[in-house]
């Protein structure tokens, strides 16, 4: 990963440079004054630089992060979002890689932030305005985009796909690929079934060690039978916050099936894993049922380093069960068990 990021910068200044370099036929320019559009893209390319370097940082945390964090990150994803207020009154043109990255972060639990190699290609971008304003177009009017703008676009989008080799789990696709393929679940609103399927078989592809949680919701036919299926769902949904509010900030969690959810952890040790889990078993009983009860949830953990995906939800399926049948209201890791093997395929899971 590192050597791919650190590829993906040192093309990225080249391209940069090159369009300095370039000759760029002006046969559109915006009228904006090259300075105004200077200043706004050297406030852009700060923010952006600054919550780029937020998001990796809370993302190496274990919890939640602390409120100074949170408040430095919605201070500048505010900034970004001003900036790009900005260039649309200028009626500027943009990559897409600067307006998500310059656009507001979803709610914690409703979306994710841009992959890494979208705020690389992004501070690339903006580095280039900064540097050569006068060569900005407008959206609307031009006959084209400079010869420079072409070249430096061609080679971030060449160096961006292959950065995004080593972040396949949170790949973004365009915006019509996620229509077609409803990513979301409608209930809960985080990643779905057709969403885990994806990532698994592009984890397939990768050499990318994830770690699999799954979790249950105790006794939930009992939610529904005593009070109804309307507070049936609001359980749901308000676990579902509890999960994207107890893992980590590049883990990824989905709607198994009912009341089953998933959580794949790139990048997780076993120890990581199980942190988590224990965090989510503690964390589930602060939701409670209209009789007074508090809710609880068993877990199941596996971390199955070089072996397949369906290895991983093999074992961690098994512990869950293992923690169910164990009394409920605990996580169990796969690593603890004696797991005989049993006929099973990735199919299974993706049917």
């Amino acid at each position: 990963m590192l050597w791919v990021m650190l590829t993906f910068r040192t093309a990225l200044t080249a391209s940069v440079l090159a369009v300095v370099v370039l000759p760029a036929t002006a046969a559109a320019a915006s009228t904006a004054d090259p300075a105004t559009v200077r200043d706004i893209a050297e406030s852009a390319l700060a923010a952006v630089t600054a919550e780029d370097a937020l998001v990796r940082e809370i993302g190496t945390l274990p919890a939640p992060p602390p409120g100074d964090l949170s408040d430095r990150l919605r201070q500048v994803d505010g900034q970004g979002y001003a900036a790009l207020q900005q260039f649309d009154q200028l009626d500027i043109e943009l990559s897409g890689a600067v307006r998500a990255a310059l656009d507001r972060l979803p709610p914690r639990g409703e979306g994710f932030p841009p992959a890494t190699a979208v705020y690389d290609s992004a501070i690339g971008d903006l580095a280039r305005i900064a540097a050569t304003p006068e060569a900005v177009l407008p959206r609307k009017g031009g006959s084209g985009p400079a010869l420079g703008l072409l070249a430096v676009t061609a080679v971030s989008l060449l160096v961006l796909g292959a950065a995004a080799l080593g972040n396949t789990l949170r790949k973004r696709e365009s915006d019509d690929d996620l229509a077609a393929m409803a990513w979301s679940d409608g209930l809960t609103g985080l990643a779905n079934r057709r969403r885990l399927d994806h990532d698994v078989a592009s984890h397939d592809d990768a050499d990318v060690s994830v770690a699999v949680i799954m979790v249950d919701v105790d006794h939930f036919k009992t939610v529904n039978d005593s009070f109804g299926h309307q507070e049936g769902d609001e359980v749901l949904r308000r676990v579902g916050t509890m999960l994207t509010d107890n893992v980590r900030f590049d883990d990824v969690v989905y709607r198994y099936g009912g009341e089953e959810f998933c959580i794949l952890l790139p990048g997780a040790t076993g120890d990581d894993a199980l942190s988590v889990a224990r965090r989510i078993v503690e964390a589930a009983p602060a939701i409670v049922l209209p009789d007074g009860t508090n809710v609880t949830v068993s877990v199941g953990v596996a971390h199955d380093q070089g072996q397949s995906m369906a290895a991983s939800f093999e074992s961690a399926d098994r512990a869950l069960l293992a923690a169910k049948s164990a009394g409920r209201n605990q996580a169990f890791d796969a690593a603890d068990l004696e797991l005989p093997p049993r006929p099973q395929t990735l199919a299974s899971f993706a049917g």
